[in-house]
């Protein structure tokens, strides 16, 4: 399980671009392509290696108007999902 004060990074090897409220998650070395939620896009967006997981949920639960632990609980499960996919890693 990550920490909430790890911070992320998108792996080289991916490309992310928003359209509107998604964005999409193009996997070069896993020639795959996945289409992430309005709140997966903007933590993506925030996932620059300086913010931690607490941060992002902070930034997040303003932003999205929801509860500060809900959202982190949720921020770091798909940090993780991130990870394991090789979309992202730990910095």
């Amino acid at each position: 399980m990550l920490d909430p004060n790890t911070t992320l990074t998108l792996d080289r090897q991916v490309r992310f671009r928003r359209f509107e409220d998604e964005g999409i998650v193009i996997n070069q070395k896993a020639a795959e392509a996945v289409v992430i939620s309005e709140v997966g896009t903007r933590l993506i967006e925030l996932a620059d290696g300086t913010r931690t997981l607490r941060e992002c949920a902070a930034l997040l639960s303003e932003e999205f108007d929801a509860a500060p632990d809900v959202i982190e609980q949720d921020v770091i499960r798909f940090a993780e999902q991130l990870v394991e996919a090789g979309i992202a890693a730990p910095s």
